[in-house]
This record gives C-alpha cells, structure tokens and sequence, in this order.
C-alpha cells in the first residue's frame, strides 16, 4: 500500500501518474486529505473573488506530454477562453479534481482509496513498513509514504507576537473581515503575490475601497506578465553552468542573455523562462557560501522578476496605487500597540532614520510562505522532525532528499519509503514552486515507485 499526504497540485498529480503507470500486482493508493475538496489545497480553492493564474492557460498542463490538456479542458467550460488567457485559480482545481477522477475510472489494476482526515504521525513500524496516525481514524500501514505538504503558510510576525488574540491582527490573508471598507486602514506585511492577492479583493469595489499600507524590507513588487515570443536560447544553458562557481560571474552571464534576447526583440521574461530549465543544476553546483550570498542579495529581485502578476492584476495594483489607496512602503515594523480595536504601527523606512506609523484596522500578515521547518506550524512536521525521520538543509529552505525524492534523516541515510514532492524541494533544487517544476517531481517520482513495485512483482 502507497499512502499520500496531501492532496492538492503535487499529491493530486502524483495519484494521478501512480495510478497510469502501476500496470504489475493489484496496489492500494490511500490520497488523504484534510481540506474539503481534492486538488485544490490552499493555491485552487473556491474562494469568493475569483484570484487569477499568474500563468497562461496553454502553459499550465499537468501532463508533460499533452502541453494544452488545461487549456482544452478550460475552453469544455468557457470556449471563449484564449492561449494566453490567464484563468480563475478554482477552474484548475476542477482540472486536477477531473484528471484525478479519469485516472481512477482508467486504473487496471490498482484501487484508489481518499481519506478525508490529517495525518499528525508517522513511525517506523516492523518489516520495513511504516505506521500512519490520523487526528479522527485508526492508523494505516504503508509500505511507502509519500508526503505532498503544498506551500506552508507564513511565519508568525513577530513583532504581533503580544497581539496574537487581537481582532486587528490578521494571519490568514484568505479570510478577510467581509466589512472592509472605505473606512477602513489596512496594513499588510508584504509586497509579494499574497499582497497583491489581498490587494484585489479589498479593491474589488472601487467606491469602498480601504487605505492600504503594505511593507517589505526592500519594498519591490512582483514584474508583470507579458505576452512574450518564444526565442532560440540554444547554448546559453553551457554558459550558464559554466559560470556556476561564482554568483557574481552567474549573474553578469544571466544579465548578459538577457540583454541579448532583448537585443533580438524578444522579452526579458523569455530569458528568465529559459533560465529556470538550469537552475537545480545552477543551484547545486553553487558552493553553500555562494548560495547564502544569493539568498542575502539576490533573491528579493529574482522572485519579483521570476513570480510575475497576470497583467490585469498588475494593471489593478497600479491603479489602486495611482488613486492612493495602495502606498507600498520599503522598511522594518518596529512596534505595534493596541489602541483598542485597533493598532498603532511604527516602522523605520528603508534608508532613513526618521520613524513613521500609522493607526490601522487591520494588520494582514502576507509575507508569502515560511520554510523553516523549526518554524512549522504542522504538527505532522513536528514529529518528523523529533523522530530524526526528516532533517532540513543548512540554509534552512525545505526539506533534504535525494535525487528520487526521497527524504535523507538527521543521519544522513536515505529513507527506503518516505519519499517528499512539494516546495520543500526547494532545499535541493530551488526552483520547486511553479506548477511545471512540482508536475515534473511529481511524475518522475511516480515512474520510479512504479517500476521499483515492478521489479519485485513475481515473473
């Protein structure tokens, strides 16, 4: 038996593919999930404002060998709907949920078994397999596991660390008070996609629109998308991986090809595409002090040039900025204090010594995912950790594996059948958020389970 955790993108196209490829025995695939609906997660959820893709359609297939799979299924709903149309986030929920349920009816020979329940620990248990303990049922033995945890949620802030039971302070930048108006003043931590994601649902009513005051350490936002011509980068990956050594040398190259394609008239943004087939290699060929140098200077503008906004949501940040409803401020919160309902807010900008603060409603905590697994709100995590079973990396990004996914303890060993596809991966790979990079882990993991049930099926 071959037990999920988790069912959103990553565990939802893992089932799916386990599910394609097990043609040996009979094997039981248990998919639990603790949310509502199956592939959804938080990232695909139905929501009540209808947050965008930040990719286009034709570029969002779960299948690696179907490239327009999503884009078909979206025009089956909406035939209106374009290539580069960039789509409610729940319609691909009902893509994953639809290949999920068509890879089920399709299986030969293996059962697919959902769990609607959490899984809060897993031990070792006799003959190699492994024991999983639920919050509401009777554990399972698993002869693997394969945890398929989506993006974690973000770091408590820690100067609200007095105002946890506050109502000003808001930690789930998903459930906002329905009675945010004009009126209102909101301050929200962070400038990222989750800022932008608030942004446009507080508004999505131009004459109720509150104050919103959003704050990073260096104050960038995310570049827009653009609807870029795919270009010839034919030899810029040997250049890349050549100056791997040093960042400094890697990014005087990668500013080179980009020059380079825009001198051809393509689109920066083509360069940075292009640039994310190499990064895992980039990224473990770099030295561990390199990748610290990176993570210090260079990541802040990677993200905002690599996790860009779809152009309508971009097009509305700049609009809610040039009303004066959205001030986007660069600095460091230094206090916070109730003042009855609400809270007063003192920050220090970004190159200045002068303080400034505000009194606001509401503080929104939108700083985007936290990765520390010390830090980890899952109690699953927690015991993982304690049992040695996991171990996290030296820059503390996401969980350590091995290049087939599997999880490597505090020992140092490789695990037998505790296996991780998720954006933990990041640890080893860096470039493990985006749809394309989870759907590859995902399939070639699934590939690999596959053929090694294979090799031990009897002839």
């Amino acid at each position: 038996m071959i037990l999920i955790v988790g069912a959103g993108f990553s565990g939802t196209v893992f089932a799916v593919n386990l599910l394609r490829h097990l043609d040996a025995a009979p094997v039981d695939i248990y998919l639990v999930e603790r949310g509502p609906d199956l592939g959804r997660g938080i990232a695909y959820a139905r929501r009540s404002f209808p947050f965008l893709l930040n990719v286009p359609a034709a570029r969002l297939s779960a299948d690696p060998n179907d490239p327009l799979q999503f884009l078909r299924f979206a025009q089956r709903l909406r035939p209106e709907v374009g290539a580069e149309d960039f789509l409610p986030r729940e319609i691909y929920g009902d893509y994953l949920g639809d290949l999920l349920e068509e890879a089920r009816k399709e299986a030969r020979n293996s059962t697919l078994h959902v769990v609607k329940d959490e899984v809060v620990d897993i031990r070792r248990a006799g003959k190699g397999a492994l024991s999983v303990h639920f919050a509401n049922r009777e554990s399972l033995r698993a002869a693997a596991v394969v945890l398929a945890s989506g993006n974690p949620p973000a770091s408590w802030l820690a100067w609200a660390d007095r105002l946890k039971d506050h109502p000003a302070v808001r930690d789930n930048p998903w459930e906002l008070p329905a009675d945010i108006g004009k009126d209102h003043t909101v301050f929200i931590v962070g400038n990222g996609l989750t800022m932008a994601d608030v942004a446009m649902a507080l508004g999505s009513k131009p004459d109720n629109t509150p104050l919103m005051l959003s704050m990073s350490r260096r104050g960038l936002l995310p570049q827009p998308q653009t609807e870029f011509r795919s270009l010839s980068l034919d030899g810029h990956g040997e250049r890349l991986l050549a100056a791997s050594h040093s960042l400094r040398r890697l990014l005087r190259v990668s500013r080179e090809i980009a020059d380079e394609v825009q001198r051809e008239g393509g689109d920066w943004r083509e360069a940075v595409t292009h640039m994310r087939a190499f990064v895992p290699q980039l990224w473990q060929k770099l030295p561990l002090s390199e990748r610290a140098r990176f993570l210090r200077h260079v990541q802040p503008h990677w993200d905002t040039h690599r996790h860009r906004l779809p152009p309508e949501v971009a097009r509305r940040v700049r609009e809610l900025r040039e009303r004066g409803r959205l001030k986007v401020h660069a600095g460091r919160v230094q206090s916070a204090v109730a003042q009855g309902q609400k809270l007063r807010i003192s920050w220090q900008s970004r190159g200045a010594k002068h303080m400034h603060s505000a009194l606001v409603d509401y503080a929104i905590n939108a700083s985007g995912p936290d990765y520390v697994l010390e830090r980890s709100r899952e109690p699953l995590i927690h015991s993982l950790r304690a049992q040695g079973l996991i171990a996290g990396d030296a820059l503390r990004l996401g969980i350590r594996t091995s290049p087939e996914s599997a999880c490597i303890d505090t020992f140092g060993q490789t695990s037998s059948n505790l296996y991780y596809v998720g954006p933990l991966l990041r640890a080893e790979h860096w470039e493990a958020t985006a749809a394309t990079e989870l759907r590859d882990h995902a399939v070639r993991l699934a590939r690999q389970l596959s053929e090694r049930l294979r090799a031990v099926q009897p002839v």
